[in-house]
């Protein structure tokens, strides 16, 4: 015989699907980046071989059945040497606080790199379960795999360890499904046709920085930022962009613009392909390139040009 219920009461049925926010940290150049474009199936976020070419806190959503998850992309860790660098750094650090769960991404490097242990030590003792994805398996050599598994498992940091491949797409359905079991019972935070927190300006700008950094010197990636000055859709869904691409020294302006125009009219080219992949519309981009000294060491510009103001 089923007990009675009480009267004026209902029941309280537990949400149907996880939902969590998870942050994606590592050094730079571990692939971040290139693993969350994977995992989401389309490019919300530009990826370079160069260092710190990610320089705020990205959040992208990825919805399945079993859940709904927010990756916040993050900037690499590393030893920061001007102003611009330190606040990249604080970026990362800024992304742990108030995450259900972290995928920390290394590559098989065969030992726990000092740079990892003075962030396990930054850290302390977290709420939050760690996840290890140590990517670019495909590139091991010998034992490297094995002995990065042992090494990093020793640290009694990580909850799971979970060897992938984000370009070879090896791994990753493994390494959501992990995740998600990680995850609490909620409400989803975002629309069920939502990819990014961010809007599309900033996508496209960062779309035609990735562009510059690709094709450009190593000085300039860590110099240049993109501003957009005008967006506008005309009638006949042709969207019309003018950009700004911002560096800090007279010298750099020649580079970016190229021999007769040419880098330039190459960045344009490509990053409105990109473009026109974001929006589903034909584009007409307008770039220029314009100095504006030493923004790399002023705290104001460097939040309104890499998107806090």
């Amino acid at each position: 015989m089923r007990a009675s219920r009480p009267q004026g009461k209902q029941d309280t049925e537990k949400p149907r699907r996880k939902v969590g926010i998870v942050a994606v940290v590592g050094q730079t150049n571990v692939g971040k980046s290139t693993l969350l474009n994977a995992v989401l199936g389309q490019k919300l976020l530009i990826t370079s071989e160069k260092p710190q070419t990610t320089r705020n806190r990205i959040r992208c959503v990825l919805n399945t059945k079993q859940a709904q998850i927010i990756f916040v992309d993050t900037p690499g860790l590393h030893r920061p040497r001007n102003r611009l660098g330190r606040h990249i750094l604080r970026e990362a650090h800024r992304a742990i606080r108030g995450i259900d769960a972290m995928l920390y991404v290394v590559e098989p490097w065969g030992k726990v790199i000092s740079a990892d242990r003075d962030a396990f030590l930054r850290w302390g003792d977290p709420s939050f379960p760690i996840l290890l994805l140590v990517n670019k398996i495909d590139r091991a050599a010998g034992n490297q795999l094995e002995e990065t598994l042992v090494a990093y498992e020793a640290t009694d940091r990580f909850a799971e360890l979970i060897p992938i491949s984000a370009t070879q797409h090896i791994g990753l359905d493994d390494a959501v499904k992990t995740l998600i079991s990680y995850l609490p019972y909620g409400s989803p935070l975002f629309p069920e046709d939502a990819t990014s927190e961010q809007g599309e300006e900033f996508l496209i700008r960062e779309l035609i920085r990735e562009k510059v950094v690709q094709l450009t010197y190593q000085e300039i990636p860590h110099s240049v930022a993109v501003r957009i000055k005008w967006f506008h859709e005309r009638e006949d869904g042709l969207v019309e962009i003018k950009a700004e691409i911002v560096v800090d020294r007279a010298s750099q302006k020649g580079i970016v613009v190229g021999k007769a125009g040419g880098l330039i009219k190459k960045i344009g080219t490509l990053a409105r392909t990109d473009i026109e992949t974001l929006l589903g519309s034909r584009v007409f981009l307008d770039l220029i390139v314009k100095v504006d000294a030493h923004w790399t060491k002023d705290e104001e510009q460097i939040r309104r040009l890499t998107g806090e103001a």
